[in-house]
């Protein structure tokens, strides 16, 4: 009896180490949701402030509506794909839906895809730094690009709890100048700047392209599901709850701005001088202590659009992981290897080299990477659409109607469309790097599947 009792009490006590050490290993739901919005929430809704007011004027916030409404059916495919398949991610959606192949080459197009928008954000950051602190100028950006790059390798060795706590500081920082701008457009809000020649309603198609890119990001608590506490349940929450917070903010932040401003904030030459503009007409009596705080408010700019980039590598390692799991990428043992934080430390610093490949080879051009990144990201929506389209074929029962996957998948080839129509105006560079990327994968798979053929012969 006393043999049995210890020997209870030892199986409980293990299993009660056991349950905490993967709680220790998970993510809670606000935690999840604090990642997704992080990560959506990067540099668009700064960038975007003064491009919407000189696009549309006071209208320029239902662009996000539009946008919004337009994403809808996406967000809610991919999050029945993921209550569906909740420790999967998109290899597991589309190998199951699908076949192996197509849960490859759309796993691998939004690994590859997303590490360009990380690249270009810390690129983006670095450039706005150097403009306001006139001291760094005389650096090379490329050095400061690797410093930082490096310290987000080296913060993502480390345990998923601490890059969480690292996520939660990123976001606070881009909280503070979203809170003030809502708080001062309240304050300074006339009724005045939303009457007839500022309702700019022909430019809304014209600015809706730009709008996308602060939209997507939605999806990126599918790359981190399998590490989400009871993800069945809180993995399709965290997209939707994100996504709705982020939709409000965005129109919100836009709409209070312009309100407080009206067309001083068209007549901004770039967003560095929107937040002075602001604290302008907030002190005017003090333009020198409105400019200063003015800069502040950038620089904490310029740290949230480094979480964005931050939250995209910590949370798109597990999609290479994957990949190495399923033995569809060179070299899987070795990439399938933890450190003692239970971190796939080789696929982090292969996530560093391929950001430092798209470093060197654009010379940090804006807009070849935000292209290449936003149809890396479309395709994938596009294929999780079409999975959900043929889950529902073959079994009704599914719990949506038919009509939403449909829809979204309509809505992708319309994004798709933009998004190559902008690469091909732009230059053809970040097509063929996308074309490059899908066959160099396409090549690895194939060699792969051979490789494993070979020896389970």
């Amino acid at each position: 009896m006393v043999h049995y009792t210890a020997s209870r009490m030892l199986y409980l006590r293990s299993k009660f180490q056991g349950t905490q050490v993967m709680r220790e290993q998970s993510i809670s739901l606000p935690m999840a949701i604090l990642i997704n919005i992080n990560i959506m929430m990067g540099s668009g809704i700064f960038l975007n402030t003064v491009l919407l007011a000189k696009g549309a004027g006071a209208v320029g916030f239902m662009s996000y509506l539009l946008v919004g409404s337009m994403l809808l059916p996406l967000v809610l495919t991919i999050a029945k794909l993921i209550e569906m398949h909740p420790s999967g991610g998109f290899y597991s959606y589309m190998s199951k839906e699908m076949n192996p192949f197509f849960g490859f080459i759309t796993t691998w197009g939004y690994f590859t895809g997303k590490l360009a928008s990380a690249t270009i954000m810390i690129h983006t950051c670095v450039d706005t730094l150097q403009q306001l602190i006139p001291s760094l100028s005389i650096v090379h950006p490329f050095v400061i690009d690797f410093i930082i790059l490096g310290t987000f390798i080296a913060l993502n060795m480390l345990h998923i709890r601490t890059g969480s706590m690292i996520q939660a500081m990123f976001t606070t920082c881009k909280a503070i100048p979203i809170l003030f701008a809502i708080l001062a457009g309240l304050f300074l809000f006339s009724g005045a700047n939303f009457t007839q020649p500022h309702l700019l309603w022909s430019g809304i198609p014209l600015i809706l392209p730009i709008t996308i890119y602060a939209t997507m990001g939605f999806e990126s608590a599918c790359s981190i599901s399998s590490k989400i506490h009871n993800a069945k349940r809180n993995a399709p929450l965290a997209i939707l709850i994100s996504y709705a917070i982020n939709l409000t903010i965005l129109m919100s932040y836009q709409f209070l701005f312009y309100g407080a401003l009206g067309s001083s904030l068209s007549e901004c030459a770039t967003y560095r001088d929107m937040f002075p503009g602001l604290l302008g007409a907030l002190i005017p009596e003090d333009p020198v202590l409105a400019a200063k705080i003015g800069g502040l408010f950038n620089i904490a700019i310029a740290s949230s659009i480094l979480g964005g980039s931050y939250g995209i590598i910590f949370s798109n390692v597990w999609n290479l992981y994957t990949l190495a799991q399923h033995k569809h990428v060179i070299l899987p043992n070795l990439l399938t290897k933890f450190n003692r934080f239970s971190i796939p430390f080789i696929c982090i610093l292969v996530e560093g080299a391929i950001c430092l490949l798209y470093l060197i080879l654009s010379g940090g051009v804006q807009v070849t990477l935000q292209q290449l990144g936003a149809l890396g990201v479309v395709f994938t929506y596009t294929m999780s659409a079409l999975a959900l389209i043929n889950a529902k074929r073959k079994n009704p029962g599914i719990s949506i109607p038919f009509w939403i996957p449909i829809l979204g998948f309509i809505n992708c080839l319309i994004l798709i469309t933009a998004c190559i129509n902008g690469l091909l105006k732009s230059g053809p560079t970040g097509l063929y790097g996308f074309i490059f990327l899908f066959g160099l994968g396409t090549l690895m798979y194939w060699y792969t599947a051979r490789s494993t053929n070979a020896i389970s012969e």
